[in-house]
């Protein structure tokens, strides 16, 4: 068991924090996947026969909206006592590295899928967002899984 002080070292996260990392992570890849599912599979057709949109659409990827928000936050609040203090005693750097790319890419193309009004520049951003929206699920779990502590 490691102590306080070498925790505190190498940017080890308190047990509430972490539960809400973890709790903020599931809800943005919830709600990003089922908006996939609803984006690509789920279709309404009105009295008429005409194919639109279901309208709970609109309503998960406001959910993912709220909770992509809280994440880069956490990102945030994550930065000084976690990922500056884990890379300078070089612990689990390839894969906090990897992470850091992706959420920075996720950032950046969330922005961009707000502002985009080009259908055609709005679909290929949507695609690299969500492509990198599960490439992360997997990133974070390799980081707190599959990986040695200490890089040498």
């Amino acid at each position: 068991m490691k102590s306080k002080r070498t925790e505190a070292r190498v940017g080890l996260l308190p047990r509430r924090r972490k539960i809400t990392i973890y709790a903020v992570s599931l809800g943005t890849l919830l709600t990003g996947a089922v908006w996939l599912i609803y984006h690509y599979f789920i279709r309404t057709v009105d009295k008429f026969g005409f194919e639109s949109p279901d309208p709970a659409q609109k309503w998960w990827i406001i959910a993912h909206a709220v909770f992509g928000v809280c994440a880069v936050w956490l990102f945030g609040v994550l930065w000084p006592n976690h990922v500056k203090k884990s890379w300078r005693v070089k612990v689990r750097r390839l894969t906090g590295g990897v992470l850091f790319g992706l959420v920075l890419w996720l950032t950046l193309t969330g922005v961009a899928l707000y502002y985009i009004g080009q259908d055609d520049w709005r679909s290929w951003t949507s695609i690299l967002h969500w492509g990198a929206g599960l490439a992360a699920a997997v990133a974070f779990i390799w980081h707190l899984y599959f990986q040695r502590s200490v890089e040498r």
